[in-house]
């Protein structure tokens, strides 16, 4: 099973985030940001990459500050997604 993360703004959008993917029936566990990945918040939220598009659905119907999405590529380096 492939897995993404979802990055945020900050530990708070990251919060936000939680509740709305809970409220989504997204399964997904929060953990450290990897640090390959630049970015102002140190947590992230790992899920299933078939969840891939309800995830972009729900962060934008609920005004979330999404950084980015990124999965891991076939060299083993995390990679943003348009």
């Amino acid at each position: 099973m492939e897995r993404d993360i979802a990055l945020f703004i900050s530990t708070h959008e990251t919060l936000r985030a939680e509740k709305f993917l809970i409220k989504g029936d997204i399964n997904f566990r929060t953990i450290i940001k990897p640090r390959s990945i630049t970015s102002e918040c140190s947590m992230a939220l790992e899920f299933d990459s078939n969840d891939r598009e309800k995830v972009r659905g729900i962060c934008k119907d609920n005004n979330l500050k999404l950084s980015g999405i990124f999965s891991f590529d076939e060299n083993g380096i995390w990679k943003k997604l348009e």
